[in-house]
């Protein structure tokens, strides 16, 4: 077999050699201090890097928010401030990790990397043999890089280049760099922490599980997995286009995907009322039931102190319509979300009396803040843990011009960042998304 796998990656080379148009990972790499681009693995990986090239992993450095702080602020502010530097240095590691390695750690130009190596390209996640330190975090990875060897999930003695890596199945890959504590020795990014404490660490479902299955979520308590060849036969004379029945998808849809926050309906709500009929002029008191069972993680996650989630309750009668604020408490803070420290934060983006779960984080003055650089202490936090499910109360009383039935209808709604902070940045308006809603009517006699 060793013989024939020998020979078999000779005719390959060989082949090249005559055919110049086929691009060749051992032959003719094109490297990059040891690393491909994702382009090289498009010749027998075409639809993984089509569906890589889509997510928000590639454009880990392009995007525009990343942009807007780091070079707008970070790294002005990292040439005074040591702290800062560190901080900077852990923006890139995760966010252009092989730009990192050459670069030592820091870029300070948009241009100064090479495009198709910035961003997560395939060869970085399929080039980590570990990470430093006793737990995964603010880019610790150690790197291996190897342009004949690639690190994954399959078993297969006779690949002519995969290697089984347990790391490449376990959520510890991902936690390198969705878990972050800044210079300041807080935690501002948790999501490896967060289900690492749930039911889905215990159970031995991975972050792989919902983000690297065919619906971004689980189905059943499952992942639903796409199967067939990772690899194109035909592009490597049948070396590693073994059919597969678990084959990872590389969309890796999260907090930046409108599927995974709005189509999977990852929170669903329930409405329920202690009565069937009411009377203009009666109190009744209205149970929304938000349920995060099928998240393995906080909602929301990642940037904490930016993702906004909110429930909104409104009853309607003909063409009236009634805010139901909700019930001030442990689950509020500045209770409306319209008090003197909020209202820098969140402006008009969100109706006041909506009940909001997120994170507020305070810099060394006290103040609020969406800067996790500048954060020292986390005085709020009121998201909807993995897997949990929460009872929110709300009394209304039925006004007294309100006929015949009510509809009541709650909304779950998401915003990635608050308009303040798109203002602050010159960066788009961020786009509201709906997670969930649910109506249930009301007769009135």
């Amino acid at each position: 077999m060793k013989t024939l796998i020998i020979f078999m990656i000779l005719v390959f080379a060989a082949s090249c050699i005559l055919l110049p148009s086929l691009r060749c990972v051992d032959a003719a790499p094109i490297t990059y201090i040891g690393y491909q681009p994702s382009s090289t693995c498009e010749t027998c990986h075409a639809p993984i890097v089509t569906q890589h090239s889509a997510s928000q992993h590639s454009k880990a450095f392009s995007d525009p928010l990343f942009q807007a702080q780091y070079f707008k602020e970070v790294l002005p502010r990292a040439e005074k401030d040591a702290g800062l530097l560190q901080e900077a240095r852990a923006c890139i590691a995760c966010h252009s990790p092989i730009d990192a390695i050459k670069f030592n750690g820091l870029i300070t130009s948009r241009d100064q990397g090479t495009p198709a190596m910035s961003g997560i390209v395939c060869d970085f996640c399929h080039a980590i043999k570990g990470f430093e330190g006793a737990a995964p975090g603010n880019g610790n990875f150690i790197p291996a890089p190897s342009p004949g060897r690639k690190l994954g999930p399959f078993h297969e003695a006779d690949n002519w280049h995969h290697v089984y890596s347990e790391l490449q199945t376990k959520s510890e890959i991902c936690g390198i760099c969705h878990n972050a504590t800044n210079h300041n020795g807080l935690e501002v990014k948790s999501t490896f922490t967060e289900w690492k404490n749930s039911r889905y660490a215990t159970e031995g479902i991975q972050c792989q599980d919902c983000h690297m299955n065919l619906k971004g979520f689980l189905q059943g308590g499952k992942p639903v997995y796409e199967s067939g060849r990772a690899a194109d036969p035909s592009s490597t004379f049948g070396i590693g286009g073994r059919y597969h029945s678990t084959l990872y998808t590389h969309r890796f849809p999260g907090a930046h995907s409108r599927t995974q926050i709005a189509e999977a309906e990852t929170i669903t709500l329930i409405i329920e009322t202690e009565k069937k009929v009411a009377s203009p002029g009666d109190e009744i008191i209205i149970h929304v039931r938000v349920d995060n069972s099928k998240t393995g993680h906080k909602m929301p996650s990642g940037s904490k102190e930016l993702r906004h989630l909110w429930l909104e309750l409104a009853a309607y009668n003909g063409n009236k319509k009634v805010f139901i604020p909700a019930t001030a408490g442990a689950d509020t803070y500045d209770l409306t979300g319209k008090g003197p420290s909020d209202r820098e934060i969140l402006g008009d983006d969100i109706p006041g009396g909506s009940r909001i779960y997120r994170t507020v984080l305070v810099d060394a003055a006290g103040k609020q803040t969406l800067a996790f650089y500048d954060a020292v202490k986390i005085i709020f936090d009121n998201r909807l843990s993995a897997s949990e499910i929460r009872d929110e109360t709300f009394y209304f009383k039925i006004p007294q011009d309100f006929k015949d039935k009510i509809l009541l209808q709650a909304n779950l709604n998401y915003l990635p960042y608050p308009s303040s902070f798109s203002t602050r940045f010159g960066l788009p308006k961020p786009v509201l998304f709906e997670v969930s809603s649910a109506k249930k009517e009301l007769l009135l006699k």
